[in-house]
């Protein structure tokens, strides 16, 4: 139906305001998220600049996200139990969650142990 004949039956009240409105404004679609490919990882330990030194070199390149599913073991995949008491999310929610693009995670422990994780 074209935009003058849904104003003419409107006009004429063959139709109510809302149903004409549906009719010549399309519903707007959301945005789908992208999907990440890799997963860049950052990890500072402060008591020791060797270990943080030496993760930094292993872990300076990104790693695809489907090495990083590979490793984890598939009980802790399909797990229900919540991460813990602060985050309450499942590891198989986690991993959807890492799968998308421009996620930012940022961990610190209570010992100053920061981990610093970015999909890209």
């Amino acid at each position: 139906m074209t935009k003058y004949e849904v104003l003419n039956q409107l006009n004429q009240n063959e139709l109510k305001p809302s149903e004409a409105y549906k009719l010549l404004y399309n519903k707007q679609q959301e945005p789908k998220a992208r999907r990440a490919g890799f997963i860049k990882v950052r990890i500072r330990v402060p008591e020791s600049k060797g270990a943080t030194a030496l993760l930094g070199v292993l872990l300076f390149l990104p790693m695809p996200i489907f090495l990083v599913k590979l490793f984890i073991p598939r009980k802790i995949k399909n797990s229900t139990n919540e991460i813990s008491d602060q985050l309450p999310m499942t590891p198989n929610e986690m991993l959807k969650l890492i799968a998308v693009h421009g996620v930012k995670i940022d961990i610190r422990t209570n010992d100053n142990v920061r981990v610093y994780i970015k999909t890209i």
